[in-house]
């Protein structure tokens, strides 16, 4: 397959240039596949052939209805499979589409030798004749398989009419031959020239390209600089009215800190590591540092996370990261909304790389006066000196960061970055329909985050309701229990400024019909602290789960709760396979306590020495590596990776898990346990260390 194409050019190469013409030919192709089946019926139904021949012509009706279908899979769901594999698709579409040119020369071979060149057999001949004419305009710039395909189609039909023999049978057969030749010739002559003139197009919008670049290099420069000194400006001000000296000396120190990392940036000597990162769980991760802060504003701060985000990209994780905090805090300090979102989408470019984009949409309906949006300057974002190094940041990984400004004072920061797939068999965050047949009620203030959640909720199987109004929950719930229609799940948004939020979670726990309803809490971490000691406990049914809300927390909180009300499913789930943990010392000891309790697996306690070995001879691998003081994990992280690139480069792709387990001492906790490359990371005195082993046995049923 892999010769019925060769690209050789910088044209040839380029992903945009053969996705266009892929196009164009799959939407030449698309018009001529439907007609060509009917011209077939049209040209026999109706002639000697059918009545002499009725079994045949069934077989050969079916075979190309059969190969239309074929074909038409290829062809109508090109923007599905195209993304996915260009060449694969190209390749796996020449061979059906060659399919179908045999057996179309079957067709035309079998009716030439049935009838002889009289009846249907001219019209048929005619047909093939304009019907292969108009295909080599739509097939020519791939000149290699169209011969192939040309060859296959009219040859055989040139060979029925010699065998048939008499004088016009060998007119005939000498005809369509030298048709084939000129048309092969003719092809030839316009795929060079296909290509020539999109080489000559390329060479030319390259040279002009690079000027344009360089203008608008230089302009984006000259504005970020500006931005930078405005920044800088409003920075010194703020210090200057500091009178706290070593509040004052901080700032400076911080102040010098951003001007080198500007410096570096706008110079391109900042040192950038590209490493392998789980995307879903460093965004989770790095607005779950601005929660708490959200919620001291009144801000409810949440993700939208598309489920087409792969689980593993391949880039600077740390800087990646580092933007978008800066993103995130620049929205929260001049914040117009009581709800802020953070979407992500991302937009395969070809097989194994895309396009992330993140953004985070500012609409007014906070009825406090912001002092940065004043009636004076209601139309510009306000200078940041962090932003404006954000912004130099993103250029340089390949990307852009830019404020737009919508109507009214309304805005939306847009970051977008260039990113590698590592993991190109889709493994998602998620189970559809894990929880299929299980009915909740998702209680929220805002019908923003109702929306979204819903649709995670949906994804992962369950029967939602939503509620918008907390004061209406509790009379809704007792009216569905007395109705014998109760749900037996309930998520609440945790909202501490809001009256009937409280008031809702006092009348759950005192409530004793609603005592058996599984209660779930959104909240972040200090919350849930305070809950507990509030007596908002498991033995009173209430679970927690962090906020933001994403595929992967709802999952894994549910899979916990099942767990420990013992429904089989979760273990079920839990693959067969091998858990190995990396070290021997007492400090693993707990880990594997955890470990331990997995069904169905192999617990290997490896040293790093020998990490490798044990990957290469383990099935269905997940690593766990306790990341205490004495333990680093770097090591192993890169151990890991090696194997599984040198596994994806054999054609196997391999998926292992790698989960750090730790404690606050933990040099690697948080955000940086995702950017170092952890899929996962538990800390074991914190609020999760609870379903810790309801964690890893999730991992386990994710594994492929």
């Amino acid at each position: 397959m892999s010769h019925f194409f060769q690209p050789n050019s910088k044209v040839q190469k380029d992903r945009h240039i053969m996705r266009e013409t892929d196009s164009r030919m799959a939407k030449y192709s698309r018009r001529g596949l439907i007609f060509n089946f009917i011209a077939f019926l049209v040209c026999l139904l109706s002639g000697r052939f059918v009545d002499e021949n009725l079994e045949l012509t069934v077989v050969l009706a079916s075979g190309l209805l059969l190969v239309t279908f074929l074909r038409g899979y290829y062809l109508f769901r090109f923007d599905q499979h195209y993304p996915r594999g260009p060449a694969r698709w190209r390749n796996v579409y020449f061979v059906v589409t060659l399919l179908g040119a045999v057996w179309w020369g079957v067709i035309l071979f079998s009716v030439t030798l049935t009838l002889g060149l009289k009846d249907e057999t001219p019209l048929l001949w005619l047909y093939t004749v304009v019907f292969f004419s108009t295909t080599a305009h739509a097939f020519a710039p791939y000149h290699r398989f169209l011969s192939y395909y040309q060859f296959c189609g009219l040859v055989p039909a040139a060979a029925a009419a010699v065998i048939v023999g008499e004088w016009s049978g060998y007119v005939y057969g000498a005809l369509m031959l030298t048709f084939y030749l000129i048309l092969s010739h003719q092809c030839r002559l316009i795929s060079d020239n296909y290509w020539e003139k999109l080489e000559a197009g390329y060479a030319l919008g390259k040279r002009s390209g690079h000027d344009d670049n360089e203008r608008s290099h230089n302009q984006s420069g000259a504005i970020l600089n500006s931005e930078f000194i405005e920044g800088l400006e409003v920075e010194l001000a703020e210090i200057s009215t500091n009178s706290n000296d070593e509040s004052a000396v901080m700032s400076l120190n911080k102040l010098q800190d951003s001007v080198q990392l500007f410096k570096d940036v706008q110079s391109k000597s900042l040192a950038q590591s590209q490493r392998v990162f789980n995307i879903r769980h460093e965004l989770q991760s790095v607005v779950a540092e601005f929660v708490n802060l959200a919620e001291q504003n009144d801000i409810q701060l949440d993700t939208s996370l598309s489920t087409n985000l792969p689980l593993r990209l391949k880039g600077d994780a740390q800087r990646f990261g580092q933007i978008v905090r800066t993103v995130i805090s620049q929205c929260l300090n001049n914040s117009l909304s009581n709800t802020m979102i953070l979407e992500a989408q991302f937009r395969r470019e070809y097989e194994s790389a895309g396009e992330l984009h993140i953004s985070i949409k500012q609409q007014k309906n906070k009825s406090t006066s912001i002092p940065f949006f004043s009636d004076a300057d209601n139309t510009e974002f306000p200078p940041s000196l962090d932003l404006a190094i954000a912004k130099s940041m993103a250029e340089l990984l390949g990307g852009e960061l830019e404020v737009i400004e919508l109507a009214g004072k309304d805005y939306e920061i847009r970051f977008m970055s260039r990113l590698d797939i590592v993991d190109r068999g889709g493994q998602l965050d998620f189970h559809k329909n894990r929880f299929q047949g299980n009915k909740i009620l998702f209680a929220t203030n805002s019908a923003q985050i109702a929306s979204i959640k819903r649709d995670e909720l949906d994804a992962l199987g369950f029967t939602t309701h939503t509620e918008t109004h907390f004061k209406k929950v509790a009379p809704v719930l007792t009216q569905q229990i007395r109705s014998g229609n109760a749900v037996e799940n309930i998520l609440i948004y945790h909202d501490a400024k809001d009256e009937h939020c409280v008031r809702l979670m006092e009348d759950l726990k005192e409530a004793d019909e609603l005592r058996g309803l599984n209660k779930i809490i959104a909240s972040s971490e200090d919350v849930h602290v305070e809950l507990i000691k509030a007596g908002y406990t498991e033995e009173s049914n209430f679970f927690f789960v962090p906020k933001p809300l994403g595929l992967f927390e709802l999952e894994s909180t549910f899979d916990y709760m099942y767990g420990i009300k013992g429904d089989e499913d979760a273990l079920r789930l839990c693959k067969k396979g091998t858990v190995i943990i990396v070290g021997n010392d007492d400090a693993t000891k707990g880990v594997s306590l955890h470990c331990e309790d997995l069904p169905n697996q192999n617990i290997i306690r490896s040293d790093i020495q020998s990490l490798e070995k044990n990957l290469a001879m383990a099935f269905n691998t997940m690593v766990v590596v306790p990341c205490f003081e004495s333990e680093p994990p770097m090591a192993a992280l890169d151990i890991i990776r090696q194997f599984e690139e040198r596994e994806r480069q054999s054609d196997n792709d391999t998926f292992v898990p790698v989960i750090g387990v730790g404690d606050r001492g933990c040099s690697c906790k948080d955000i940086a346990a995702f950017e170092i490359g952890f899929d996962d990371y538990i800390e074991m005195d914190s609020a999760r260390s609870a379903n810790i082993t309801s964690t890893l046995r999730y991992w386990r049923s994710i594994t492929q």
